[in-house]
């Protein structure tokens, strides 16, 4: 890929033939985010897990705003397919944006043992940037983002994130945002929902729905009292690990049961 910032770069982390979780980064984001969590969960219970950068990302803004939403669903599902050949259980988890891929993902894409969301935007705290999304850039290409202090915190933790929004790859996201709210009551497989209370962007009402339409299946929503939006950055990255990690446990022994 082109010009990709070295703190952008996609990682596997091999473990256990058995399970396998491809984490998802968020949007104008990189797998720079999710590491953290994702070193974690492998040291937990062994199993390997990958995160792809999504088209688009990495490189500079105008290459994420050159793209739309199925061209980082079918980096998606591709590496999902890959990972399914290669071990028993494969789960798809992601933060933000990627938390609306996975969710596709598990409704979509036959054999996947769970669904793990993380911030999901279903419901965002504003209604500026939906608005102005919808004119796709034509006023402005870009929406410069607020919080710049917690901005360049992450980035001396190791985060790279375009510091602006393009508008007509926001415009994508909103739609693949309205897909998932009218699909998300087929998920046929369990689902782990996180939602951050001090999250700054998306409401806490997402992990509501998301949990209403997906309960029947076994869904579990967990509240992140002290966390922002990126959670796997903050302080309760060793919560979400664990409770991850204990979600794919779970699943583990309830195939064997059935066995």
């Amino acid at each position: 890929m082109n010009n990709l910032h070295p703190q952008a770069q996609p990682f596997f982390i091999p473990g256990s033939t058995q399970q396998a979780l491809l984490f998802l980064h968020g949007f104008t984001a990189s797998p720079s985010e999710v590491r953290p969590v994702a070193e974690r969960i492998n040291k937990i219970n062994n199993c390997s897990v990958s995160s792809i950068l999504l088209p688009g990302h990495g490189t500079t803004p105008e290459q994420l705003d050159a793209v739309q939403w199925p061209d980082w669903y079918e980096a998606v599902e591709e590496e999902l397919q890959s990972l399914q050949a290669r071990f028993e259980q494969v789960f798809v988890g992601g933060l933000s944006m990627g938390g609306l891929l996975a969710l596709h993902a598990g409704i979509t894409l036959p054999g996947l043992a769970g669904v793990v969301t993380i911030n999901a935007p279903i419901y965002y705290h504003y209604a500026i940037i939906p608005v102005v999304s919808d004119l796709k850039g034509l006023i402005t290409p870009f929406y410069h983002k607020k919080g710049l202090s917690e901005i360049k915190k992450l980035e001396s933790q190791g985060r790279f994130a375009y510091r602006v929004m393009p508008l007509k790859a926001f415009h994508s996201l909103n739609y693949l945002r309205k897909i998932v709210m009218h699909e998300v009551q087929d998920l046929k497989i369990p689902a782990l929902i996180f939602q951050s209370i001090l999250d700054e962007s998306v409401h806490p009402r997402s992990a509501d729905y998301l949990y209403e339409k997906t309960r029947q299946q076994g869904s579990r929503m967990l509240l992140l009292t002290q966390s922002r939006h990126i959670a796997t950055m903050g302080a309760q990255q060793e919560m979400i690990a664990q409770e991850i990690a204990s979600f794919m446990e779970n699943q583990r022994n309830s195939i064997k049961n059935d066995i």
